[in-house]
Parts: structure tokens; sequence; C-alpha cells
């Protein structure tokens, strides 16, 4: 086991070869009963993360598995502890994919591609309007490619605390200690960096090298250097906050929704019934986020016959265009 030496993180361990690095924070982070052990929290403090150059069981949502190579991609998981209303940790996925997004996007640049998020977990990379590349269709993803996916999971605090900017006085030592009683959000990024199209797991994916980037910038320890530093400035941004993308002038906001790839679409969402019920579809058109996907005239699935506006909160997505 190494630590890096240069990292935005405040904590940095990479580690040869793990089934899966969010498993692995989860286990150090908790106590018997499930919630984050105080002990474990200091070994593991805000920003901290374990990175594995390879995994043998990641995990997506819905409880995909798959195997990461021991070159070619970025694996990584990040703890973190952010001072906002619990209710507002649901944003933490789409401020991931826009910290993914802008540490990716000039690196394809230079490759005709833009690189937007894909609600609600994923980041993609779609040919510029004006590329003369070919790219074949995929049903349900039309022309994009996923080239990053994250995977959120929460570990409860020691105790409930809903104090959101720092201590009584407002000091560094004062919010180090809210902290300390925050629930952790272990965050998960898969980056595909180098893998050829046999070591993908779906066809709708690609890597940066694949997609044209130079592989000079793809290197995995310069992409995870700017992932981290673009994500410790979005989180920071998102807890002055308070967790409300739209408080403040709205920018955090407006950035979420212009990067994301799945507003202004016909779309079609499966979404889950429960443990006893099989998935369900429902077709809309997407309009915003709040951060569950809001859809307009809505039909199908739990929207029943028509709504002129409903919120999915979890569903993957595909678009109706694209054969979904």
């Amino acid at each position: 086991m190494s630590s890096t030496p240069f990292t935005p993180f405040s904590r940095l361990v990479t580690v040869r070869v793990t089934g899966s690095t969010n498993d692995d924070l989860r286990v150090a982070l908790s106590g018997p009963d499930g919630r984050v052990d105080p002990e474990a929290a200091r070994s593991w403090p805000h920003l901290s993360a374990l990175r594995a150059r390879a995994q043998t069981a990641g995990r997506g949502r819905a409880g995909r598995t798959w195997e990461t190579p021991s070159s070619g991609a970025l694996t990584v998981s990040v703890v973190l502890r952010p001072l906002v209303p619990a209710a507002r940790l649901e944003w933490l996925p789409l401020l991931t994919g826009l910290a993914v997004q802008r540490a990716l996007a000039p690196r394809l640049e230079g490759a005709g591609q833009r690189v937007r998020t894909k609600w609600p977990n994923d980041v993609v990379a779609l040919p510029e309007e004006t590329s003369t590349c070919a790219v074949a269709d995929v049903p349900g993803w039309g022309p994009s490619r996923k080239v990053s996916g994250v995977l959120c999971e929460l570990v409860p605090g020691a105790d409930r605390v809903d104090g959101h900017s720092g201590g009584a006085d407002g000091s560094r030592d004062g919010a180090e200690a809210a902290r300390a009683a925050m629930p952790a959000v272990i965050v998960g990024i898969g980056v595909n960096l180098a893998q050829g199209a046999a070591d993908l797991p779906v066809p709708w994916a690609a890597s940066l090298v694949g997609l044209g980037a130079d592989p000079g910038l793809a290197a995995a320890d310069d992409v995870l250097r700017d992932l981290g530093k673009h994500l410790a400035g979005l989180v920071a941004r998102w807890e002055e906050q308070d967790g409300d993308p739209d408080g403040g002038d709205g920018g955090l906001g407006r950035d979420l929704r212009e990067a994301c790839s799945t507003l202004g679409r016909d779309v079609v969402v499966t979404v889950p019934m429960g443990p006893a019920g099989s998935p369900s579809r429902v077709r809309g058109r997407a309009v915003d986020l709040r951060p569950g996907l809001v859809l307009r005239d809505a039909v199908g699935g739990p929207a029943g016959d028509g709504a002129e506006e409903f919120v999915v909160s979890a569903g993957d997505v595909t678009s109706a265009r694209f054969g979904a």
C-alpha cells in the first residue's frame, strides 16, 4: 500500500487491487451499528480518497458489477462529509458528475467531442455538431458514449446534526468538529481512460483514448488530480449555499443544468417499483433537475395516464429518439 505525495485530497491511499473501493471504505468507516465510527472518521476525513489500480468487483447502481483492468481506467472512492442539510445530499451525484465533466472536457476538446453529464450519475461524450466523424447510434444512447460513472453511498453519522456551515464560532476548527458528527458519503468514481472496446462492459461505453484523446492527456494521476480539484471546489461552493445550488446568485444550479445532456430531450426512464414490483417505464420531456429529473407531459408507470409535471427520483434514462 502506498500514498501518493501530491494530491488535492486530504488523504489519498492507492492499492494495487481490491474488490470495490466503495466497499472497502464502508467497512473502514462503519462501526458495528453501521453508523460512522468516530475513530475511523479521523483516519478517513472529509475529501480523503481510496484509489485502486484494479477492481475485481466494482459496483454501480442497481447492484450491477464489473471488473476493472489493471491499466486503462481510473477507479477511486472519495469520502465526503459536507456541511449541508441531510435532505440536500441527493445533489451529490450531480455535483460529482460536474466535477468529472470539468476534468475530462479539456481532454476531449481536440477530438471533436463534447463532455456532458447524464442524469442521474453518468458522464458522457457526444460528437461536436461540426464533427465529420461518423458515430454509430446505440439503441437508447444514440451517438453518446459513457466515459464515467458515479455511485454515492451514505454511511449515517454517529449523531444527527443539522448544522451546516461550521461550528458555533464559525472557525475552521468549529467546522471540522461539525463534520465529525455528519454522515459520510462515499463517492465512487470510475473513468474510462484508455481501454479498447473489448475491455468495456457495454456497447455504449468508450474510453478517452478510444474517442481520440491524446494518450498523454489520459494519464490516471493527472485526471485524478484535476478531478479532485474540481470536486473540492464545487463541494465548497455548494456548502456556501447551505446545500442549495440555486441559492445565492443561482450560479451553481445553472452550471449543473447547462452541463446536463438529459435536459431538453424526450426520454424514457425505467423506474424501480420496490422489492415486489417489476420496473416500469415513464416517458416525457426532461425539463429540470431538483435534483430528481423533472418530466413534462409524462405518461406511463407511476405517472399514470399523463402528468403535466412528474419528478423521477431514481431510474435509468434512455433517449426516446434512439430506440428506447
